[in-house]
């Protein structure tokens, strides 16, 4: 079995895929790209066929907007619908499914909007999926007209308010460094980035009102990841995502900031496989062989 990621394209969407396996499909946050779940799908690809998108417009995907024509704004909408499109081309009928940061709206918008697809198990790592999180002080001026605007895009669209976030929000930057964070910040990802921020801070309200309804009703099995020195999305946000899950459990890492994926790759990948092995062992009743990473 190959623990190889390789490069592939399909329609507007470029992604890595390797292993042998169920499918296990894995979606960025902001910023963000395919490269931040690649160490971890490194390692879960001897045992799981690891999908890993860069969403319309990161990483080396094209803008939704000139393959599909969507009229989502670039947003959850349009990048569940190419996801779910990439997934039709792959002829993948059942999956795992997780998502880092805004890859948490992006999946769960898939679940709603195509509740046809089946999903056997939901790893969330780091995200905000309700109506009311704490706001940083720069960013509570996004729903200013024009200004709010401005001030987002000097802090996330441009490479030095970039790697300000970056310094802000990892903990562990002897595993995350500077150089595998540049690796995201393509032009269009910036473009993109400061656009998903804006779009989501301007009216946090509007903006995920369909995602927290959809919580209390997901009867899923779901592992939480979150990084207890996250400063953006406190333990306390982790503790209410758990208890508002039909069933949820919460794995919290030590010493690890908010890119939880690119922080502490092998212990995601521990804790991931220990999860997806015992909702196999529900749904199918075999017990597979514990690895070790």
């Amino acid at each position: 079995m190959s623990s190889v990621l390789t490069r592939h394209k399909r329609g507007s969407l470029s992604y890595l895929r390797g292993g042998d396996g169920p499918p296990l499909v894995l979606l960025h946050g902001i910023p963000g790209s395919a490269h931040t779940w690649e160490q971890t799908g490194t390692l879960l690809a001897a045992h799981y066929d690891v999908i890993l998108p860069d969403l319309g417009g990161f990483g080396a995907s094209e803008s939704l907007t000139e393959e599909l024509h969507l009229n989502h704004d670039f947003y959850m909408e349009a990048h569940a619908e190419a996801v779910h499109q990439l997934l039709q081309a792959l002829k993948i009928e059942a999956l795992y499914l997780g998502g880092h940061d805004f890859g948490g709206p992006v999946a769960l918008t898939l679940l709603r909007l195509f509740p046809d697809q089946k999903v056997h198990g939901l790893i969330l790592s780091a995200t905000n999926l309700f109506t009311d999180p704490s706001v940083p002080l720069p960013f509570r001026l996004a729903s200013i007209p024009g200004l709010g605007r401005a001030v987002v895009r000097l802090f996330t669209g441009t490479r030095p308010g970039l790697r300000l976030l970056y310094h802000i929000a990892t903990h562990n930057k002897a595993a995350f460094r500077k150089t595998d964070f540049d690796q995201h910040l393509t032009p269009s990802g910036r473009r993109q980035t400061w656009r998903t921020f804006h779009r989501s801070l301007a009216n946090l309200q509007e903006t995920y009102r369909e995602t927290e309804t959809l919580l209390p009703t997901l009867d899923l099995p779901t592992l939480v990841l979150w990084g207890d020195q996250d400063p953006f999305f406190s333990v306390d946000m982790a503790k209410r995502l758990v208890n508002t899950l039909p069933q949820a459990s919460l794995s919290l890492l030590e010493d690890t900031g908010h890119f939880v994926p690119e922080e502490r790759p092998e212990v995601v990948a521990w804790h991931m496989d220990d999860f997806l092995r015992e909702v196999t062992k529900r749904t199918t009743g075999i017990n597979q062989d514990r690895s070790s990473f």
